[in-house]
């Protein structure tokens, strides 16, 4: 359960505004937690109340903020312990024939690209980035089937050249 005074809402994804001299934070809110990727593999950080918790470690294996937290959230504000600022914006995914893009949605309410064009992550499972499933069920993004369509076809290449080498063994 998200803190309500924090202004995230459940199954929407929120990326922290990145500010000149100060923690850089690559991830996203999802859920109350934070992530570093779109796999949603393992959180970083998360919320307790409106206290935001990240368990990030420096070069020499100390948390980055004093006992890990890094701040308070509230009104899509995440105000770190050191009094800095940061504002908090919804992000998108776009549809899964294009490469995941974010948008960012500007403070008077609108997008930079228009959400009406594209399904959003709620209209696919959680781990789907794509809505296509692979076969252990991880989702196939198509940065995924670049790589898998480029070894098909050097296989296609080396089975052709074989055939050709037996068949003009046999005359």
């Amino acid at each position: 359960m998200i803190d309500p005074t924090t202004g995230m809402k459940a199954g929407e994804r929120y990326s922290v505004e990145n500010v000149e001299r100060a923690h850089q934070f690559p991830g996203f809110f999802l859920d109350g937690k934070y992530y570093l990727g779109p796999e949603l593999l393992t959180a970083v950080g998360w919320l307790e109340g409106t206290r935001f918790i990240y368990d990030n470690l420096d070069a020499a294996g100390e948390p980055v903020f004093p006992d890990r937290a890094a701040g308070d959230i509230k009104n899509l504000t995440l105000t770190l312990v050191d009094g800095t600022a940061l504002k908090l914006a919804r992000i998108e995914v776009s549809a899964p024939t294009e490469d995941i893009e974010v948008a960012r949605h500007t403070h008077n309410g609108g997008a930079t690209r228009n959400a009406a064009s594209a399904p959003t992550f709620s209209e696919h499972p959680p781990t789907s980035p794509g809505g296509q499933l692979g076969m252990e069920g991880v989702g196939i993004t198509r940065k995924d089937t670049v790589p898998l369509l480029l070894s098909a076809a050097v296989m296609g290449l080396l089975a052709g050249l074989l055939i050709t080498h037996a068949q003009r063994r046999r005359r």
